[in-house]
């Protein structure tokens, strides 16, 4: 069976349920959102790892892998995106490093070498506000997709003092209403079943979905200096999601790019980032 002929299966089924018992179909349904695939490493993405002093640190219900690269300097802390891990930063964290950089990355919730099989964002936020608040003084916050989310809400929740300086955020979506409409295609789930999660995530959290907006959080982060990068071609996620973001971020700059796709991970992606971390003048990379 075809993976869209099975979502839609299993979408069929969920509205089904959700017809008759809404609060599991609500359950089931938050619960397969949120189960991500974990990806080989590469092998440069082993080695780089590999060279790294690994921590483990408690953070809620996970086991979370912190690495960390250098001994002293101003401090980068990298969060990487759906079905990733701390690996795809090599690029990124080397030049950080030649830069005199401390770097840290983490392996998400159910990521990795991370505990967990279940994943939201906003815990994978409550993973990154515990880290800031432990580590202290972080420079540099660096997310990519749904780590550029979390790195968002993250910042949001934080106490001012405990903020970054600077901020590059990859490629990310402005609400959790996006990623549900998303879901919701995918298998075609009907206005029932979109109700039944509503109602399960203020169960479990105290708010609904369209209260995760990405787009309240940026208006409080004028304190951080931001870069948001997307791609028009993006099929992962669409364009205008950043455009939101930055349209409610004051001061933040925005660049949109063409042909890099979702990833994000072309040479001259590296060296805005890179410029933008260390306070260079973005005009003389042609923002």
């Amino acid at each position: 069976m075809k993976k869209n002929t099975f979502a839609r299966f299993v979408g069929a089924l969920l509205n089904g349920m959700a017809r008759v018992a809404p609060g599991p179909a609500g359950r089931l349904t938050f619960f397969l959102f949120g189960l991500p695939k974990r990806r080989k490493l590469k092998h440069k993405e082993a080695e780089f790892l590999a060279k790294a002093d690994l921590q483990y640190e408690q953070i809620g219900n996970n086991r979370i892998a912190v690495y960390h690269w250098g001994n002293s300097g101003p401090v980068a802390l990298l969060a990487h995106g759906w079905e990733s891990n701390a690996g795809r930063w090599r690029k990124v964290a080397m030049g950080l490093l030649k830069a005199g950089f401390q770097v840290m990355a983490v392996d998400a919730p159910a990521h990795g070498r991370s505990s967990g099989r279940h994943f939201t964002m906003i815990r994978y936020a409550e993973v990154l506000r515990t880290i800031l608040w432990e580590h202290g003084a972080v420079d540099v916050l660096i997310g990519h997709s749904v780590g550029g989310a979390a790195c968002v809400w993250a910042m949001g929740q934080a106490d001012p003092p405990l903020r970054p300086k600077r901020a590059v955020i990859l490629a990310s979506f402005a609400s959790i209403q996006y990623i549900m409409d998303n879901g919701r295609q995918l298998i075609g789930g009907s206005e029932g079943l979109l109700k039944a999660i509503d109602d399960h995530i203020e169960h479990i959290s105290g708010k609904r979905i369209a209260e995760y907006d990405l787009t309240v959080a940026a208006q409080k982060l004028a304190d951080v200096q931001a870069l948001l990068i997307h791609d028009r071609g993006d099929r992962v996620t669409h364009f205008a999601e950043s455009e939101k973001l930055h349209a409610a971020w004051p001061g933040a700059r925005f660049w949109a790019t063409e042909g890099f796709g979702h990833g994000l991970t072309a040479p001259e992606v590296v060296d805005a980032v890179l410029a933008f971390a260390q306070g260079k003048d973005l005009m003389a990379i042609r923002l």
